[in-house]
């Protein structure tokens, strides 16, 4: 598509590339998109964190994540989960509750997804009541 010149990928293309190329480990598609003037979106930063969480890269998807932030790209539950269930792989459970106010104090509501995270995290980590209060919130919030 590139060197035929016939058709200019767009952010669909490269975010179904991204996609592929994450699944086989390789997150640096972000940057050719820019380099070929298209503009990555929520889609294209939500799936090179989410690979690079699954990677146990979290401190790198931290970075991109803030980068998102500050060109102006609004994050989703679907970003937070992954950030969420990245740093609750590595045993930071404070992050994931930090995450988890931050998400809800900008009006993003937690899923089924996010509390099941949580709940299988605190359970691991020996604490009921934290598990428990998550569960009741997860009632509340229906």
């Amino acid at each position: 598509m590139l060197q035929g010149g016939h058709s200019k990928p767009n952010v669909v293309t490269f975010n179904t590339l991204t996609k592929g190329f994450c699944m086989r480990g390789n997150n640096r598609l972000l940057r050719k998109m820019e380099e070929r003037g298209c503009e990555p979106d929520i889609v294209s930063y939500s799936t090179i964190i989410d690979s690079l969480c699954k990677d146990t890269l979290v401190v790198d998807a931290m970075k991109l994540f803030s980068e998102m932030i500050t060109r102006g790209i609004a994050p989703t539950v679907v970003t937070y989960n992954s950030l969420i269930h990245g740093v609750c792989n590595i045993g930071h459970w404070k992050e994931a509750t930090k995450l988890l106010n931050e998400m809800v104090s900008k009006g993003i509501f937690p899923n089924v997804v996010t509390f099941n995270v949580l709940v299988d995290t605190f359970c691991k980590e020996g604490m009921v009541v934290e598990a428990k209060s998550v569960v009741l919130m997860m009632i509340q919030r229906h």
